[in-house]
């Protein structure tokens, strides 16, 4: 082992993943049982020999380990600057060195090692400070951080990349660790084939948000907003944020004395746990368009007020008897039927998470006082939720591989990187709301990890110090006026019987586009393209995509059509070297964007048909 080598590895590596080099450092993994040995080939390259099982094996020709690179790179060709390339293997390092020096910096390269041993040999003995300071490398080591593949794949991994994507195995890695590699290779092309059916059929999974949207409209107008929450309640009482982490199943008992004497306010996914024992919550709050209903479908669940974003699963909201409340979150439909009635349309600052979300409402509600419970952030005692959220028995999961933070109780506890997000969100909403609003914020989590700024207390004790007032939040609630008057719901229903009749012409629009984008296609394919007839073209085709975009249901045909972007995106990715190809080029994606946002108003249409003229 070449400590210099070792630690200019590490430096580079520092640049881009700073948590990983630490995990290094700190020798947060275990070797497997792959023994590496470094050994010198007849052409003078270093290469590793291994031995697994009794088997011994050579990463690199032994006679010769400079030709087989130099043909590899042969076949692979020019690698498109914008490629996204998987090597499932690093062996000696040989062909990523070798990868990282004939590609261009914007290629993205995720290097799958199945070998935690192999992976510490080649930073030990081979010198890739240069190349791993060139750009961020994405190493993904089994029995390091191996969960992070799928999240980085989806990272890397686009429609508008996706023609460009490489993988390569190792040739000599398929003896010892071919079931693996077969394993992520799967992973990986199965998720490339998902993208490349998803941006055929021209309408992705998104398009459940627009649905959400128009079927909720009606409980928009008939409901309630989070400023008549606001001005219903008492606020010189705490609040009680109960999330549903693990630690949840230590103190849940304690939030009984809480009850009329803080306001409840639970996750979506803690519900079940809470009706189980006998707690029923003053609201709960949803977020995810996608929410599984199972997480809520309890007897007694539906009686009990829901706090919403317009775009939360509509099959939910439909669900609940109890008061419909909701919140601005960014779309424009919604916000013009307040805007119509020359209201304001408050919103929430979501941070990521359900509990994110609940926080930042209950600050902006007026509580002084807002204690946390279940918030933790991490997997406590090895589990990732409370009993009774997912499973009735929450099975331990293996934690080793994980992200450690400090904890409210022990010195570190495992969490993975969205939740280190989440905590770090917290940290700084907690900051904010300390410094502008002088709020007192009590951790009462008895587990997970440490919330920068809160104040740690046992729930039990924090409900015997600020639990004392008696308040009957739910007959406050009861009492709540809708958001809007008959007048003011019966202009906001006139407002929502037009969006149909939009999508429709939308819909026209697109047909009339597509034939204009056929006549470009006609005159590219002229040995002389006339530059009048071009111009006169392109001027009504900008006017009819202007028209599409003013229309205020087009930004729900984004969210359904992300493939729509590609098509605007993708123009960086081609040269297309002469005028005629660059318009042939243009009518060929436009006609591809005409029918679908001709389908996709269709789609849409249908939708709001269904939803707001019923």
């Amino acid at each position: 082992m070449s400590k210099e080598i070792w630690e200019k590895n590490l430096k580079a590596m520092e640049k881009w993943y700073p948590s990983f080099a630490d995990l290094l450092r700190e020798e947060k993994y275990a070797k497997d049982e792959t023994e590496v040995a470094a050994e010198l080939s007849w052409d003078g390259e270093k290469i590793f020999r291994i031995q697994k099982e009794g088997r011994r094996l050579y990463l690199g020709g032994k006679r010769n380990a400079k030709e087989p690179i130099k043909t590899w790179l042969e076949r692979l060709g020019d690698i498109h600057r914008y490629a996204p390339v998987f090597l499932f293997g690093v062996g000696n390092g040989a062909y990523l060195k070798a990868l990282v020096q004939n590609t261009e910096k914007e290629v993205n390269i995720v290097a799958y090692e199945p070998s935690v041993s192999i992976f510490l040999a080649m930073l030990q003995e081979i010198d890739l400070g240069q190349e791993i300071e060139d750009r961020p490398i994405a190493f993904i080591v089994e029995g390091m951080n191996e969960e992070e593949f799928k999240p980085v794949m989806n990272k890397v991994l686009a429609v508008e990349n996706i023609e460009f994507l490489r993988e390569e195995a190792h040739p000599n890695y398929r003896e010892f660790y071919g079931e693996l590699l077969v394993k992520y290779m799967k992973t990986l092309r199965k998720r490339a084939e998902a993208i490349k059916v998803n941006y055929n059929t021209g309408v992705l999974f998104s398009k459940d948000l627009a649905q959400n949207i128009l079927g909720n409209m009606k409980y928009i107008c008939e409901g309630y907003n989070t400023k008549v929450l606001s001005e219903a309640i008492p606020h010189d009482v705490p609040a009680i944020l109960i999330a549903a982490g693990p630690s949840l199943n230590k103190n849940i008992h304690e939030l009984k004395n809480a009850k009329n004497k803080a306001f409840l306010l639970a996750v979506d996914t803690a519900i079940k746990p809470l009706l189980k024992a006998g707690i029923v919550p003053d609201a709960f709050l949803t977020l995810d368009p996608h929410k599984m209903l199972k997480l809520v479908e309890i007897g007694g669940s539906e009686q009990i007020p829901v706090i919403a974003p317009t775009s939360a699963r509509h099959s939910l909201i439909a669900r609940q008897k109890g008061k419909k409340i909701f919140y601005y979150d960014g779309y424009l439909i919604p916000y013009r039927v307040y805007q119509k009635n020359k209201k304001p349309f408050y919103d929430v600052s979501v941070g990521g998470s359900v509990a994110c979300g609940a926080f930042s409402l209950l600050y902006k509600m007026g509580f002084n006082t807002i204690i946390l419970v279940g918030q933790d952030l991490a997997y406590s005692n090895n589990q990732s939720h409370a009993d009774g959220t997912f499973e009735e028995k929450m099975q331990k999961v293996d934690t080793r591989n994980m992200i450690m933070v400090k904890g409210n109780y022990e010195d570190k506890v495992p969490t993975l990187q969205n939740l280190r997000m989440y905590l770090d969100w917290f940290e700084m909403y907690v900051r904010g709301v300390k410094k502008h609003g002088n709020v007192r914020v009590i951790n009462a989590t008895e587990g997970g990890a440490y919330i920068e700024g809160t104040e740690l207390l046992p729930l039990k004790d924090a409900v015997a110090e600020v639990c004392k007032k008696e308040v009957d939040f739910g007959s406050f609630i009861e009492k709540m006026e809708p958001a809007f008057s008959k007048e003011e719901q019966e202009r906001a229903m006139e407002y929502l019987r037009t969006i149909p009749g939009s999508y429709q012409e939308m819909a026209e629009d697109a047909g009339r586009l597509e034939e204009l984008y056929k006549e470009l296609e006609e005159l590219s394919r002229l040995e002389q393209i006339p530059k009048e007839g071009c111009e006169a073209l392109l001027g009504k085709i900008k006017e009819l995509i202007r028209k599409c975009h003013r229309q205020d249901g087009y930004q729900l045909v984004e969210a359904t059509m992300p493939s729509a972007e590609y098509i605007i995106r993708s123009e960086y990715y081609y040269d297309e070297g002469s005028p005629q190809a660059a318009v042939q080029e243009s009518a060929r994606k436009g006609i591809t964007y005409s029918k679908l946002l001709q389908k996709c108003a269709k789609l849409l249409q249908e939708a709001a048909e269904g939803a707001l003229l019923e």
